[in-house]
């Protein structure tokens, strides 16, 4: 009876989870991000190992790295083997995990807002506008890019700051360096930025 109980709460919490709207999402997920960071951020000299462990509890499991891969792979994709291509997602998840930290260590508390866009009720793709406040300076405008999986849960596969797709800007990147020193030498060199 007690197995039932528990098979029946995690399907209803999956199914609670995968009904949320990219906002919904973002509001509760950057939430308790930002709030981890300010606790451990608050004088600005956070140990980098810790932000990367909240970056990977936190944010990770709302980041669509397969999907991610295959775009930064882009015509490198045909023919790619399956023990390549999970070498490769391996290295872009630790990748972002380096790269989101490293970035969210710059956060010293900033009010964070973020804003619902308009999204068609039939589209697996949304946009959530979030605003970083600044007390000294110009706002961040940041716009977090979503897409809604098979299974209905939305997740983050791009991220535009000041008008820079992350993901278009990292693609190029990657397949020109692909083209050059071959998938192996890009996946090695993902792996050592960590």
């Amino acid at each position: 009876m007690n197995k039932l109980l528990i098979v029946f709460a995690m399907f209803f919490s999956a199914f609670s989870f995968a009904a949320d709207t990219p906002y919904q999402l973002i509001n509760k997920v950057g939430s308790e991000l930002f709030a981890d960071i300010k606790a451990v951020n608050k004088d600005g000299k956070a140990d980098s190992v810790l932000m990367k462990n909240i970056v990977r509890s936190r944010l990770m499991p709302h980041i669509d790295v397969k999907f991610v891969s295959f775009k930064l792979l882009g015509k490198h994709i045909k023919g790619l083997q399956r023990t390549d291509a999970i070498e490769f997602i391996d290295a872009v998840d630790s990748y972002l995990v380096t790269t989101y930290a490293n970035a969210l260590l710059q956060y010293k508390g900033q009010d964070v807002v973020f804003e619902e866009l308009p999204v068609s009720g039939d589209s697996n793709f949304a946009t959530v506008k979030v605003v970083i406040k600044e007390n000294s300076g110009p706002d961040i405008d940041m716009h977090f890019k979503f897409r809604q999986n098979n299974d209905g849960s939305w997740k983050v596969y791009d991220m535009v700051a000041e008008g820079i797709s992350l993901l278009s800007a990292k693609q190029k990147e990657i397949t020109t360096r692909i083209s050059e020193v071959g998938l192996a030498k890009v996946t090695s060199e993902l792996k050592s930025k960590v």
